[in-house]
């Protein structure tokens, strides 16, 4: 069987994989792993995309894995892609979803401005208490997420000539309901891309907890498997 990484996305963790997993380990050698500063990790001072698709590589060679696919949820895309527009002939097909390509600072300050840990508390408390399931310190890791962001639109982020570097094949994807990130963007990239299949993941939002996970495993086995 083929090996398969499934990456999370910005403050999200590993955890919430579970149920994916049972669904795809009859068909892959599933793995995956918490990038520093999510799930029980402290946030260090390298909490950057640049460290995180570093952090994909050494996960792949300390596991030995040949060209393993990859699914990236969300920020999880991103890093794939990321260390794909350098170093792509350590992995197999990309597959993503919901992924936020498009970046400068005028996005970058509209998304920053969604985070704020004090605002979450007072007006969404359920959701600080599931990211505090999740996380060691999601304050922590809310506030680097932030700084992560305003670094990409100022020039961390991936450019068109990057993308079109990527010679794996990449499946880009996104929820039909998605509330984040836009069509547009998606599709600016997908044309972008060397060997790019464009997707829909019907009734789906970006939350990945809102996710059909049965439906979303169908669609990764098609591609990936």
């Amino acid at each position: 069987m083929k090996s398969l990484i499934l990456l999370h996305g910005a403050l999200g963790a590993s955890s919430q994989f579970d149920e994916l997993i049972t669904l795809l380990e009859s068909q892959f050698n599933v793995y995956r792993f918490d990038h520093s500063g999510h799930g029980k990790s402290a946030v260090s001072k390298d909490f950057k995309m640049s460290s995180f698709a570093q952090e994909l590589k050494e996960f792949i060679l300390e596991n030995e894995l040949e060209k393993p696919q990859i699914f990236g949820y969300s920020m999880g895309g991103y890093v794939s892609y990321y260390l794909a527009s350098t170093e792509g002939e350590l992995l197999g097909d990309i597959m993503s979803l919901g992924s936020k390509l498009k970046w400068d600072p005028l996005i970058a300050k509209l998304e920053t401005g969604k985070i704020n840990p004090k605002k979450i508390k007072e007006k969404v408390p359920q959701f600080a208490q599931y990211l505090d399931t999740l996380h060691l310190d999601w304050e922590a890791t809310m506030n680097a997420t932030a700084k992560l962001m305003v670094n990409l639109g100022d020039g961390e982020a991936l450019t068109f000539e990057e993308f079109g570097k990527i010679k794996n094949k990449c499946y880009i994807g996104l929820g039909d309901e998605d509330e984040m990130v836009s069509c547009q963007e998606t599709v600016d990239v997908d044309a972008a891309l060397l060997n790019s299949h464009y997707y829909k993941l019907p009734n789906s939002r970006h939350p990945i907890h809102l996710l059909d996970m049965k439906q979303l495993s169908e669609f990764i086995i098609k591609f990936l498997a």
